[in-house]
């Protein structure tokens, strides 16, 4: 009798816990939909910083421009002594949950195949559209504003919520560097730079710098392709002395998945071979029989296979992402997705037998391994719950990519794309679906609600 008392409280419990939750979602709801206006305002601010790598003061203004605008939304505040990471803050507590975004952004690639300025945020059709929309300026004010949210709902928080906001993650994360040794870290946290659901296995990283040092180059006075070492290049140009230039037309994407575009890099070795002119150079060789058929498979840095133990992991993919000539030689990137186990030292033994074979000097620029999170972690299962929540499939998937989730510990990446929406991360015309921001936002929001009760 006692024990069926004890079960009727429970439930009662759990039904009110229940039902104040679905008000309490309701009224976050409503305040996102009344800030709209302004998360499209401030995304368009943002995106018209020219943040890439070789422009590090734009990168340190828009980090300004989101701690200025945090401020004015009435969180705490903090900032690197080398002013290239900051935070934003909300709540109290001893545990801290961590959202890791990043305000610089890859290059613009082929300006021709953009429909308006990449820098200039545009409305069409229902979609932003802008170099960073996706990755990562938009997810940063969405999560900025799932904070304030959080803040107006009026509900009390918790634990602290800290927005982390990098400016190197398309090069060289010194920015994060950084910030680990000037504040604590969180215990747990997510990345949105990425695609829903919850990817808690994430690819490794690496560019190999790669260098060709060849008599024969000097019947060349251009060879071009690529402006990121993590883009698939849409266009590449080779010159001669006797005035034959020819030009290949790619697609560009994000090189963690190179078979949703065209390598250009690809396309001039598979040409110029055909053409007959250069087919006796060392570096259309290696470019030939690496890069054609497949994605660097027979250079063989691991087993080639799509597991680990057992689980699915991907397979190890590389691809050709920056060409440059210069008087004495030849400079290629070769940027690097490596499986769940893949070492950096593996790497690089595969690349001294590939140097021998082909005349190569190389460095290994950087290296990130590839993580993986215990799905069965409390704080991923309530992230699952809030997703599932939306009427979608949920789940735990491997990311092709490599985004900030890699560094610090318990942290997965986690949208803003949906399943059946354009991931147009590193494209020319890359945009953002309104609705689907909005709903993204929605739920970082509630998962944040959750997660700090």
């Amino acid at each position: 009798m006692v024990v069926a008392i004890d079960d009727a409280k429970k439930a009662q419990q759990e039904e009110k816990e229940k039902l104040e939750e679905e008000i309490r979602f309701t009224r976050i709801e409503k305040l996102l939909e009344s800030y709209e206006d302004d998360i499209i305002s401030h995304i368009t601010d943002l995106i018209s910083f020219e943040s890439q790598l070789e422009n590090p003061k734009a990168c340190e203004d828009a980090l300004a421009y989101v701690l200025d605008l945090g401020e004015t939304l009435g969180m705490i505040t903090g900032i690197t002594p080398e002013k290239d990471a900051g935070f934003v803050e909300i709540g109290q507590g001893d545990e801290e949950v961590g959202i890791l975004v990043h305000v610089d952004v890859v290059g613009t690639g082929d300006l021709n195949k953009w429909d308006s300025p990449p820098f200039e945020c545009k409305i069409k059709e229902g979609y932003l559209f802008g170099r960073g929309v996706v990755d990562d300026k938009g997810p940063v004010i969405m999560s900025l504003y799932a904070m304030k949210a959080l803040l107006e709902e009026g509900t009390p928080i918790n634990k602290r919520i800290r927005l982390i906001i990098g400016t190197s993650e398309e090069s060289t994360w010194t920015d994060i560097d950084h910030y680990k040794k000037a504040f604590e870290l969180p215990d747990y946290g997510f990345s949105p730079d990425g695609d829903f659901p919850i990817y808690n296995i994430e690819k490794g990283y690496a560019d190999v710098e790669i260098i060709f040092r060849e008599e024969k180059l000097s019947k060349l006075i251009a060879l071009e392709s690529g402006d990121s070492p993590n883009t698939i290049p849409g266009k590449a140009i080779i010159e001669y002395l006797d005035g034959t230039r020819n030009e290949y037309i790619g697609k560009s994407v994000h090189s963690s998945e190179p078979w949703y575009g065209e390598n250009a890099i690809s396309l001039l070795a598979q040409g110029e071979m055909k053409g007959k002119k250069l087919i006796d150079l060392q570096f259309i060789k290696f470019l030939g029989d690496n890069f054609l058929k497949d994605y660097g498979e027979t250079l063989a840095m691991d087993d080639g296979l799509p597991t680990h133990n057992g689980l699915f992991v991907g397979k190890t993919v590389a691809s050709p992402t920056i060409l440059k000539l210069t008087k004495e030689e030849l400079f290629l990137n070769i940027n690097v997705r490596t499986k769940y186990g893949t070492t950096g030292d593996m790497i690089r033994s595969a690349f001294e037998k590939a140097g021998d074979k082909y005349g190569f000097t190389f460095q290994i620029k950087e290296v990130l391994e590839a993580i993986m999170v215990n799905e069965k972690l409390p704080f991923l299962k309530q992230m699952n719950r809030i997703y599932e929540g939306s009427g979608r499939k949920g789940g735990f998937h491997v990311a092709n990519g490599t985004s900030y989730a890699k560094a610090m510990d318990n942290f997965v990446c986690w949208g803003p794309v949906f399943p059946g929406e354009p991931s147009s991360a590193h494209e020319e015309n890359e945009r953002l679906s309104i609705p689907k921001m909005m709903e993204a936002t929605r739920l970082y929001s509630e998962f944040l609600a959750v997660t700090s009760k």
